[in-house]
């Protein structure tokens, strides 16, 4: 699909030259359809896969509109992670150029003075969580009166489980003459009710479904056992030499012990989940995205929205539950149409899960022998059943040429004397 240059979407100039200095001149698939709409007050449901270029498709044109006072937010972007909020702002903050755009990150990370202080400054852009948000509106440090646009970001996230009852008492103090964008990798029935009672008349735009797989990725399967498996993966980063890897874990005690097994080879790794401080949390992922660190093993806490530009190989330590879950944590490679590699250690006990996994994406099977990775095609049954009746016969002997073998007796009977 041929997309056009930022240029040609009635953009500032201000917006195209930022986007040129960060390396960006073409629309991707998303923006060239995203950006007229939100420019045009649509509401819109916005399907489209990790890495697609999403938070400019709705952060390009926002910026675009010059705001009608500079005190209140007028832009409300919520996401589900504080790492992703900081990447979003972010984003957002460089993409203003010389706009004057003022965009604040509110997370559970900075100290809430701080955060109010931003506020009181002049905030066009905030871009928060929905445990912060609520903090700040408890304490009636955050204004929404003069909101004209939500977003919700990743927003699968942010109804999972179940509609919330946070994200509904927020989206009850907003202004009703708002636009809504909802963006999210997949659409769960959670968010049908919320289109149905808090949305205008919203365009669904289905530019790319989240179990499409994307044509960047390749898709390997290593076979191993649970006592070989940590071995096998430092053979495989061994010998595969990415400039970074990104390690998937299935639980936090998981990535501890797969980290201390790397590091045990003289391996540099880090392990990143849930339960580590904010702050160190946000060191890791600062030198992980600086390219400082070349190993990070991780539970699901990456999976989604963070953009690591530089890790050229993941691997699948535990194959997840779902496609859905196992895309999303391939997404964190071969972005923005760069290729990229997910490796799947498969071990017995999972090889069930591995089956579902096959009806959805295309395996192929990799081993390490020496200092090299071989590839090959994992064949059907019906494939090796071909080959096997393809087999050459072995000759028929002559009667001369065949042993005298005795008929073969009957079970239960002797044979007469």
């Amino acid at each position: 699909m041929a997309t056009p240059p930022l240029a040609a979407l009635h953009l500032p100039p201000e917006l195209v030259a930022a986007c040129r200095q960060q390396g960006f001149h073409t629309a991707t698939p998303v923006q060239a359809l995203v950006i007229p709409e939100v420019l045009a007050r649509r509401d819109l449901v916005v399907e489209a896969r990790t890495g697609s270029g999403k938070t400019l498709a709705y952060g390009l044109p926002l910026l675009a509109v010059p705001p009608a006072q500079t005190r209140f937010p007028e832009v409300l972007v919520l996401v589900p992670t504080r790492e992703l909020a900081e990447q979003v702002g972010g984003v957002l903050a460089r993409t203003a150029g010389t706009l004057p755009r003022t965009v604040v990150a509110l997370t559970g990370r900075g100290g809430l003075e701080q955060q109010a202080a931003a506020l009181a400054a002049g905030a066009q852009v905030v871009v928060g969580t929905l445990g912060r948000l609520e903090e700040l509106l408890a304490r009636e440090l955050l204004v929404l009166d003069h909101v004209r646009t939500l977003v919700l970001d990743e927003v699968d996230e942010l109804v999972q489980g179940g509609f919330s009852e946070g994200l509904a008492r927020l989206l009850e103090r907003l202004p009703p003459g708002r636009q809504t964008l909802l963006f999210s990798a997949s659409i769960p029935q959670a968010l049908e009710r919320l289109a149905r009672e808090f949305m205008r008349q919203p365009r669904r735009l289905q530019l790319t479904q989240a179990r499409d797989v994307p044509v960047e990725l390749s898709h390997q399967v290593l076979r191993t056992k649970v006592k070989e498996r940590q071995e096998d993966l430092a053979r495989l980063l061994e010998v595969a030499r990415p400039y970074q890897a990104l390690v998937f874990c299935g639980t936090r005690h998981e990535a501890e012990e797969v980290e201390a097994a790397l590091t045990g080879r003289g391996l540099e790794a880090e392990f990143l989940h849930g339960d580590l401080p904010a702050s160190k949390r946000r060191r890791l992922l600062e030198r992980f995205r600086d390219g400082e660190l070349p190993l990070l093993v991780a539970t699901d806490l990456a999976a989604r929205g963070l953009d690591l530009p530089g890790v050229e190989l993941v691997v699948q330590y535990s194959l997840p539950s779902t496609p859905v879950a196992y895309l999303h944590r391939a997404g964190r490679t071969g972005r923005a149409g760069k290729p990229g590699t997910v490796v799947s250690l498969l071990i017995e006990q999972q090889h069930q899960r591995f089956e579902h996994l096959k009806e959805h994406v295309p395996f192929q099977k990799v081993e390490v022998h020496g200092d090299r990775l071989v590839v090959r095609p994992i064949k059907s049954r019906e494939e090796r059943d071909l080959e096997f009746r393809r087999l050459p016969r072995r000759a028929p002997t002559t009667p001369a040429q065949a042993p005298h073998r005795p008929p073969p007796r009957r079970p239960g009977r002797r044979p007469r004397r």
